[in-house]
């Protein structure tokens, strides 16, 4: 169970340039996880993300019948709240706390390698292109990806920043279908809602209130120190 929620806080942390991109809306991707026990996978039935976004901030929102997880980023920082059978964790770091915790690591890992192809598809409604993202680890193991990106979109991660995000740094669009994994498990997201109507500002405004506050090494420690 730690290493499922250890793999949903990489895709929360998904919790996102080209002129004219689109830079406000959300888009809701259905979520697909592969390699639980049966017994795990019948409590969190299906799962969906929401991922609400306005010039800068974003907000990726994951639900189940077992769980929530809302993860705020913006040019401060990061806020990440959790609420799991009752237990509410809230995990808030400044962008100088992170940009600490990113100069401690001793391998940091490289730059993704992006491959851009002439093939595509429509997911959504909207045109997405393909490309191969190939991932390069700590142990300088490569990895590779298919992400489906619009480039309709502004990509909200631009900087590939969060554990398991770094395959969105430098992609010239938003995600709208990738997959990924950890350990024995692996998730699928496709885009199947998309909207481009305004967002009010109070939609990035999350309350801490009732949730236990904890910094992300007390969080990493919880989750087995991944």
């Amino acid at each position: 169970m730690k290493k499922l929620f250890s793999t949903l806080a990489v895709v929360a942390l998904s919790a996102l340039s080209l002129n004219a991109q689109i830079k406000e809306g959300y888009i809701v991707y259905d979520m697909k996880i592969e390699g639980l026990p049966p017994e795990q996978a019948a409590m969190i039935g299906d799962m969906e993300t929401k991922v609400t976004f306005k010039n800068g901030k974003s907000l990726s929102e994951m639900t189940s019948m077992m769980f929530t997880n809302q993860t705020l980023a913006d040019d401060k920082g990061m806020l990440m709240l959790m609420e799991q059978m009752g237990n509410k964790i809230a995990v808030k770091q400044t962008k100088e706390e992170m940009e600490k915790e990113e100069a401690k690591q001793k391998d940091k890992p490289a730059d993704p390698k992006i491959e851009y192809t002439t093939e595509t598809k429509t997911i959504a409604g909207y045109e997405c292109k393909k490309a191969i993202v190939t991932v390069i680890g700590k142990d300088k193991k490569e990895d590779k990806m298919e992400v489906w990106y619009c480039d309709k979109f502004e990509n909200t991660n631009k900087e590939g920043k969060g554990r398991g995000q770094g395959f969105m740094k430098g992609l010239k669009g938003m995600p709208f279908e990738y997959a990924g994994g950890q350990g024995g498990m692996k998730f699928k997201l496709v885009a199947k809602e998309v909207s481009i109507e305004p967002v009010a500002d109070s939609k990035f405004e999350l309350s801490t209130d009732g949730y236990k506050l904890m910094t992300m090494e007390e969080l990493k420690a919880m989750q087995g120190g991944k």
